[in-house]
């Protein structure tokens, strides 16, 4: 069902303290839920007043078309959100007659209010909870900041919200902050991004149902063992997007960190470790982790490991200065995610020489890593003279493209081919 393989040089020169890994799982994941468990999809709506229009127009539609895309067999809820928030529909089956009932509902929605999106997260929490589901994705969309009043309890919430559900994080327009759609998303394992035109609502939702409806297995987790004298610096879901999964790790004991994977279908996604290890000299060997994927079939934990992650101190040249090809391309995406988010804050500063700079960079990077998504999105903000070169010019101010590539320059492509320094995996 899963498979998981290692990829890093298995050589540090002498003084060297520090190891990068990739970790590739994969699983072949049935879309049949596991246990016959409940999967339930939740649509959260903000209806304040800035929503009224064509905003909300939109969203109501994209939601009611969603619906009528659920099998029977799938459960359902949609809530909506301003200065508090109500149950629009409870969880419920995706019966014909509750589907009708949710049109119905959805309709006679109107805009008003302020903005809180804690109080839509938790009524979506409570909403799961109550159906009893295993496995529960909700796609949340707004159109403006949070209320001020709100941040601490938004806080909090997310917390709780931690491991109920995934959540997608979708912005309206372009008066809404990223940076807290991002927290949002990260925390609970979705994604975020800007929909700056109403009309392309029900083109994401559609993607968002696709991809929830292909999971099959939920609450996996990739569990990491180190010894007590290795620290386990960082973990990062690399691709399909960059996601910091610190933060959301759990301390087993003194050497287990477990960290959450969320939903799983047939896919394969790439994850960087990186180590802190003791000093050693030539020949000295040191087991930085042994990794692991641990998930529920039919009611019983499994697992299943790669090969130990060892490396071994040289003063041969030729051994250490080899590069893991998995470890360089994704070293290469966070520098292009990293040029954009940086070449993008000079640019709100005024400062073009050096957004200029840093765009093309991330035009470079995008081209040479073969990131199509990543490269449709910077032709918005500037014009590419060549990619190659790095060569770009900005273009006149535009804030929802600027917003779009923002929250899409984390999207990363994975290596096309497999070859690698050292690989380490298991079939179980």
């Amino acid at each position: 069902m899963f498979r998981i393989q290692g990829f890093f040089n298995p050589y540090l020169s002498i003084g060297q303290s520090r190891l990068d890994a990739v970790l590739t799982i994969s699983s072949d994941v049935s879309v049949v839920p596991n246990s016959g468990g409940r999967k339930i999809v939740g649509f959260v709506l903000d209806v304040s007043g800035s929503m009224g229009g064509e905003k909300l127009s939109q969203a109501k539609n994209a939601a009611r078309r969603g619906i009528d895309m659920l099998s029977e067999d799938m459960w359902f809820f949609v809530v909506s959100f301003s200065g508090n928030a109500q149950v629009v529909v409870k969880a419920s089956p995706a019966t014909e007659a509750n589907k009708a009932f949710a049109h119905n509902a959805i309709q006679g929605l109107r805009a008003s209010g302020s903005t809180s999106m804690s109080a839509g997260l938790k009524t979506a929490y409570q909403q799961v909870k109550n159906s009893g589901a295993i496995m529960a994705s909700v796609y949340f969309q707004t159109d403006g900041e949070n209320g001020t009043e709100d941040s601490s309890y938004l806080a909090n919430v997310i917390e709780e919200c931690k491991g109920v559900f995934q959540c997608d994080c979708r912005g309206i327009g372009t008066d809404w902050k990223p940076a807290e759609l991002r927290t949002i998303a990260s925390a609970l394992l979705g994604t975020a991004d800007a929909v700056t035109d109403p009309a392309g609502l029900e083109e994401d939702l559609r993607a968002f149902l696709t991809r929830s409806m292909s999971k099959g297995i939920s609450g996996a987790v990739l569990r990491v063992w180190s010894p007590k004298v290795v620290k386990l610096l960082t973990v990062k879901q690399m691709s399909p997007d960059i996601i910091d999964l610190m933060p959301i790790a759990k301390r087993v004991d003194d050497k287990t960190l477990d960290v959450p994977l969320g939903a799983w279908g047939n896919e394969a996604r790439d994850f960087q470790v990186a180590f802190e290890l003791p000093a050693g000299v030539a020949n000295d060997e040191v087991l930085a982790c042994r990794a692991s994927v641990v998930y529920v079939d039919a009611g019983v934990e499994a697992k299943v490991a790669c090969d130990p992650i060892a490396v071994k101190w040289s003063a041969d040249d030729m051994l250490t200065t080899r590069i893991s090809k998995e470890v360089a391309h994704y070293t290469g995406q966070k520098e292009l995610a990293d040029s954009i988010q940086e070449g993008l804050e000079a640019k709100a500063r005024g400062e073009e020489d050096r957004a200029t700079r840093l765009l093309g960079r991330a035009a470079q990077l995008a081209q040479e890593s073969g990131n199509e998504e990543v490269t449709r999105r910077l032709k918005k903000v500037v014009d590419v003279i060549d990619a190659d070169a790095g060569t770009v010019r900005l273009k006149k101010a535009d804030k929802a493209a600027d917003m779009e590539l923002e929250l899409g320059g984390t999207r990363t492509v994975r290596r096309r081919t497999g070859s690698a320094v050292a690989q380490v995996g298991a079939d179980n």
